[in-house]
């Protein structure tokens, strides 16, 4: 299969933009970029995403035991840029706050869902991971789109 055309018809979904971070076992704070972000339930309230068996934090986000979803608002295409990154202190220059579970939050994002993992699925190159929704808020405001390979407004 010509993997890049796939890749190319695949982007003709819109998704939002989410950075999910989690804490590794040595407390370090770890984030990514994922546009893979879909509700799976309401009873009981569970999410999922999905994450690249290449990503470098791939291990702390599979024996993390609490994990957040930040959905982020069009004002912060360069929180998911930063995030698209691979580094080892990706949180070195950027303002967040911890919740109770260690678990950091980014500040102005339209919602933030706080979860317990739930279930971990091997997939092709990607992981799985469902999450129990264990809190959850959100604020009024754009979201950042990506469709077509880029960042898009709502018209």
């Amino acid at each position: 299969m010509d993997t890049v055309g796939f890749r190319q018809c695949l982007g003709m979904f819109a998704t939002g933009v989410t950075v999910v971070t989690c804490t590794d076992e040595a407390g370090q704070a770890c984030g990514v970029t994922a546009n893979s972000f879909s509700s799976v339930s309401l009873e009981p309230p569970l999410v999922l995403w999905n994450i690249a068996k290449v990503t470098r934090s791939l291990s702390a986000y599979l024996g993390a035991e609490h994990f957040a979803i930040n959905v982020l608002s069009a004002e912060q295409k360069d929180i998911s840029k930063h995030f698209a990154k691979s580094e080892t202190n990706i949180f070195a220059d950027v303002e967040h706050r911890v919740n109770d579970d260690k678990v950091p939050l980014i500040p102005n994002a339209l919602a933030h869902l706080e979860c317990r993992t739930d279930q971990v699925h091997d997939c092709g190159d990607h992981h799985i991971i469902v999450g129990e929704v264990i809190s959850y808020r959100k604020t009024d405001g754009a979201p950042l789109l990506f469709f077509g390979g880029g960042y898009q407004n709502i018209a």
